[in-house]
């Protein structure tokens, strides 16, 4: 893994855990999350995801 994927990924999970902060503080205030919240805190999720799959995929070729 590179520097530089390390990074995306990091900024990838820190946006998911501020969106889950988010929820929480909406949470204590009886609100609810609105859709498209939720399909941006996903979408974070699914980058990083997508990150370490293509670094896994890299992995096995070299290997």
């Amino acid at each position: 893994m590179t520097r530089h994927e390390a990074h995306r990924i990091r900024e990838e999970m820190l946006a998911v855990k501020v969106w889950l902060e988010h929820f929480q503080d909406d949470r204590a205030c009886n609100l609810i999350p609105t859709e498209s919240s939720l399909i941006l805190a996903k979408s974070h999720a699914d980058s990083a995801l997508t990150l370490l799959e293509r670094m896994e995929a890299e992995q096995k070729e070299t290997a």
